[in-house]
């Protein structure tokens, strides 16, 4: 086990130099477009990862007495414990990431509680008193960390909120694996469509990609029984941890604390690398021996790494870093450059080829609807688009299919696509716009200019270029018609 804690610091150190290196250039260097994200090039990412190792690396450094005075393999595991820790307090509160900062004091605060009653031996009361003490610090500072972006916070109340709604519906057999930003998307339009949201609900909707808590994603797409199931390996993971007499199991209970918050406020099974992270954490706390049952641990840590193997190569699989997916990403990305400057003609024919391989990834399927849509193929580009809507609830898909509907004549139905993404994301402005010129086309004055002050008159979430070169455009129409 001490290679493995080894494995695990110097992986999350490799990070953490980068990440120091991406520090000092922001506050020295004035790079004010690096964020720190490590390797990974986003920040949520970055603290997942290092604050799932951190409780390994703050077990190793309180057992500093033990640890200085072994053998040179302890001595090295309290070298990079202790550097770790170091790195870690520096850097991840400059990630601001409220979810890494709560798991890391839980995790850390239960593997410090249990160090001070191994060591120091308190009564029951102060035991007690510790615990409550423990809570209060931790709810206080959980209400503190969301008053630091509490639109964010408020955001994802509101995902949870909509996300009840699929789950009455979805309960038992789930929607599928990838499928949760589609049913959130109908879920969130119909909310907005009855009524039901306020004005402020209104200005924070977006369109996630994650439910920001896997224990409601994972129930919404995978249904009560892939629900049940991860619930059984965390809980036998505990109990085989619990039940084990090895002095590290502290160090991965206090990990899968981690994971388990970490799961509850973001998405660590969502990315590969905090997936395969996440993975390892868990089937390594499988591995810990148990004197009751020697003589079938070596059968059983076979069945472990076996079973591990098979969950990795799956893993990187579904993420698309093997086999015949990895080369269409790679082919993928090489066609990007030519579809931001507008060759369409020349690209489509390869976007159709890599088409097999990426049909579930809805970013690619939008970019070649778009593709479709620009070469005047509407029909077969609104085929593509609402596959796309299979796996995202971004209204952009059903802009685009609007706007092909508009070039076919269907003006009806490309009303109910413009009206449709406006109700998935209310507080946008731009399926406003689109309704407003299908309205110039179809010589609706009257509507095109209500419609048209109404856009004058909302709020800006984001003041972008592109809101306010749209809002310009009305302000003409609105001048022209006067």
């Amino acid at each position: 086990m001490h290679i493995v804690i080894i494995l695990f610091l110097l992986i999350g150190l490799y990070e953490l130099v980068i990440g120091l290196r991406q520090f000092v250039g922001i506050i020295f260097y004035d790079w004010s477009c690096q964020s720190i994200c490590g390797t990974f090039n986003n920040q949520v990412v970055y603290s997942i990862f290092i604050v799932l190792i951190f409780p390994i690396a703050w077990f190793c450094f309180l057992q500093m007495k033990s640890l200085r005075r072994g053998n040179l393999l302890r001595r090295f595991i309290f070298l990079l414990s202790t550097l770790y820790v170091f790195l870690a307090l520096c850097i991840l509160p400059f990630t601001f990431s409220r979810t890494s900062w709560i798991a890391g004091m839980i995790s850390c605060g239960v593997i410090a509680y249990y160090s001070i009653i191994k060591y120091s031996s308190p009564t029951i009361i102060k035991r007690y008193l510790m615990i409550f003490i423990g809570c209060i610090i931790s709810l206080l500072c959980s209400y503190l960390f969301y008053g630091i972006k509490k639109e964010s916070a408020d955001g994802r109340l509101l995902i949870w909120k909509i996300s009840t709604s699929i789950l009455q519906e979805h309960f038992i057999k789930g929607v599928g694996n990838g499928r949760f930003s589609s049913v959130y998307g109908e879920a969130q339009e119909q909310y907005f469509k009855n009524g039901k949201g306020s004005e402020y609900e209104k200005y924070i909707a977006g369109s996630p990609s994650f439910a920001y808590n896997e224990y409601i994603q994972i129930l919404i797409e995978q249904g009560l029984v892939g629900f049940l199931f991860f619930v059984f390996i965390i809980v036998y993971a505990f109990y085989h941890l619990i039940q084990s007499e090895s002095q590290y199991k502290i160090a991965f209970i206090g990990a899968l604390i981690s994971l388990l918050i970490v799961s509850f406020f973001s998405y660590p099974f969502r990315n590969i690398y905090t997936c395969l992270l996440s993975v390892c954490v868990i089937f390594f706390s499988l591995l810990f021996p148990h004197k009751k049952y020697e003589e079938y641990f070596t059968i059983k840590r076979g069945v472990v790494f076996a079973i591990f193997f098979v969950t990795a190569i799956d893993i990187c699989y579904s993420f698309g870093v093997l086999g015949n997916k990895k080369m269409a990403y790679k082919q993928w990305n090489a066609l990007k450059p030519y579809f931001y400057a507008g060759q369409f003609s020349e690209i489509t024919k390869n976007y159709a080829v890599l088409y097999p391989y990426l049909k579930t990834d809805a970013a690619f399927l939008f970019e070649y609807g778009q593709c479709l849509s620009q070469i005047k193929q509407y029909e077969k580009s609104n085929d593509i688009l609402k596959e796309g809507l299979f796996y995202s609830g971004d209204p952009m898909f059903l802009n685009i299919i609007g706007k092909n509907y508009q070039q076919q004549g269907y003006f009806q139905l490309a009303e109910n696509m413009f009206y449709k993404a406006y109700y998935r994301i209310p507080h946008k402005i731009y399926p406003l716009y689109l309704r407003m010129n299908l309205y110039k086309e179809q010589c609706r004055k009257e509507e095109m200019i209500t419609l048209a002050y109404y856009i004058m008159n909302l709020k800006n979430k984001v003041n972008s270029e592109e809101t306010i070169y749209i809002k310009e455009l009305v302000k003409r129409e609105i001048e022209n018609n006067n």
